[in-house]
């Protein structure tokens, strides 16, 4: 048992609820002494283990280190104790980042640039991420839902089912005719996190905080450059994908945009200090009275850079607010919405929004209700997939190789896509196809078998021992459909323990 690690991550644990309680009781005001807590030997060992604990500790930086290169060479302890007096000392400079272009799924010749810092670099700005954090959590909000602890995308997509659901229902047929919102602005942020203004984004930053240190820190980190081919490159704008503190900062630099819609989304300004409801149950009033009064009304989603707009009125309230947006954006951040992208859709077409298909569709029990599907074009990419990998390239494979192959992307696809409408029949119909195409390429291995043989592959599944699925010496082929769909509960989204005050009912 490493009592020296729960001693660490109890003091960072302590010391985050101070900083989320605080945040929570001074709303208006920037936390001013963060630099002890930010270099102190315990928060920077917190760090460290976060970044030897991730996917990425065997790729380097600029300098060529690994956690286990540095772990072999010089130690986790000096490696630290230097990092540790290097910041106290103010001598310590971060690194440029090196930069690596990741192709992007589904769009052939395009890529997307990533920034790698280098491990001390990830250890600082993990350092920073945990005394920053719980400020900035108790001050986003709820419609924010990208990368941020606790949030996901299914919470962002049941949220915009829940805003999209009619509540008036007709006494004489007992359905639903009116919908809250017609109209759809779907934004669409051209290269987001390479365009956000420096100066702009600092200004955002010191609303929160006041430790001249510790922003002196991010204003270096932001200023480091990239190092692409051997050329450095200066970044006079925008934050590096890649880096720890990265997203962050985007989300800081992005609140903006559900700040423009305080009246709607968390209505802080109170007009009668006798007002004892809270900001988003005001909101949720202001929304019902200016619908009964007929004014516009929007309400944003946000997740990271990608974003969608309910607007309650008409095509032309929708234009004039893109319009409005446009400037805000460009004027408060340096950033540019897509013409082409940013589009105004009526809610009966539909939008995609996090690889989900959005929609209100008319159903004779129940009136207007609003749907969560899967595209066809992502049920038609995941056939494409699995007909590559039963191809004839892979028949050198064993049938435990091909399923273990296989298994984790129908995992994964079938789990994100378990909460849409009519999920059941889309998943059944993709087990189905695979079965088949399993069948095809056990054809193709034995050409010499009879069918009776190939299909003794076919067994009774450990899971469900009724049904016959293809199986190898030690691996079942996973079926989709077999899982429980069902509507994503937001109350399934857990708060980080820094959010949870002991003594209480959640904690």
């Amino acid at each position: 048992m490493d009592l020296a690690h729960q001693a660490d991550y109890a003091w960072v644990l302590s010391v985050q609820r101070k900083l989320y309680q605080w945040s929570q009781t001074h709303p208006t005001e920037a936390y001013r002494e963060l630099w002890n807590w930010l270099t102190d030997l315990r928060n920077l060992r917190e760090a460290w283990r976060r970044v030897a604990q991730n996917k990425g500790k065997r790729t380097p930086g600029i300098d060529g280190m690994t956690v286990g290169s540095i772990r072999q060479r010089i130690g986790e302890a000096p490696f630290l104790a230097t990092l540790q007096q290097q910041l106290r000392t103010g001598s310590y400079k971060p690194s440029p980042c090196r930069r690596k272009l990741i192709p992007k799924a589904g769009k052939p010749g395009q890529f997307r640039p990533l920034g790698i810092p280098t491990i001390a670099d990830r250890v600082v700005q993990s350092a920073i991420k945990q005394v920053l954090e719980p400020i900035l959590e108790a001050r986003f909000w709820h419609v924010s839902y990208g990368f941020r602890p606790g949030r996901g995308c299914h919470g962002a997509l049941e949220h915009i089912r829940m805003s999209m659901r009619p509540r008036k229902v007709n006494k004489q047929d007992n359905k639903r005719h009116e919908m809250p919102y017609q109209w759809v602005i779907e934004g669409d942020i051209q290269a987001c996190f390479d365009h956000i203004d420096h100066h702009q984004l600092m200004n955002r930053i010191r609303q929160h905080s006041d430790d001249r240190r510790v922003n002196q820190l991010l204003v270096q980190f932001l200023k480091a450059g990239i190092l692409s081919e051997e050329q450095f490159l200066r970044t006079d704008a925008g934050t590096p994908q890649g880096g720890i503190v990265s997203p962050l900062l985007a989300n800081v630099a992005l609140g903006l945009i559900e700040e423009r819609y305080e009246r709607w989304v968390n209505h802080q300004t109170k007009r009668r200090q006798s007002r004892q409801c809270d900001g988003i149950k005001a909101a949720l009033m202001s929304r019902s009275v200016d619908r009964q009064t007929g004014r516009a009304v929007y309400f944003p989603f946000r997740y990271a850079d990608d974003f969608v707009i309910l607007v309650s009125g008409t095509q032309e309230n929708a234009q004039a607010e893109r319009e409005v947006l446009q400037k805000l954006l460009q004027e408060k951040m340096g950033l540019t919405l897509s013409p082409e992208k940013t589009k105004i859709t009526p809610l009966t077409e539909g939008f995609e929004f996090l690889g989900h298909r959005v929609s209100m569709r008319w159903d004779y029990r129940y009136g207007w209700t609003p749907r969560l599907e899967i595209p066809k074009q992502k049920a038609a990419d995941l056939r494409y997939r699995i007909k590559q990998l039963t191809g004839r390239a892979t028949l050198g494979w064993s049938l435990d190789e091909l399923l273990q192959k296989l298994n984790p992307i129908l995992r994964g696809w079938g789990n994100f896509y378990k909460y849409c409408t009519g999920a059941k029949k889309i998943l059944s119909s993709l087990d189905w196809y695979g079965r088949d195409r399993i069948w095809r390429w056990l054809r193709k291995k034995y050409p010499k078998a009879n069918a009776q043989l190939i299909l003794k592959h076919r067994q009774p599944s450990q899971l469900r021992p009724r049904w016959k699925v293809w199986r190898g010496q030690a691996v079942e082929h996973y079926q989709m459909g077999w899982q429980k769909v069902m509507h994503y509960r937001r109350g399934w989204m857990k708060p980080p323990e820094f959010m949870m005050v002991p003594g209480e009912p959640d904690a």
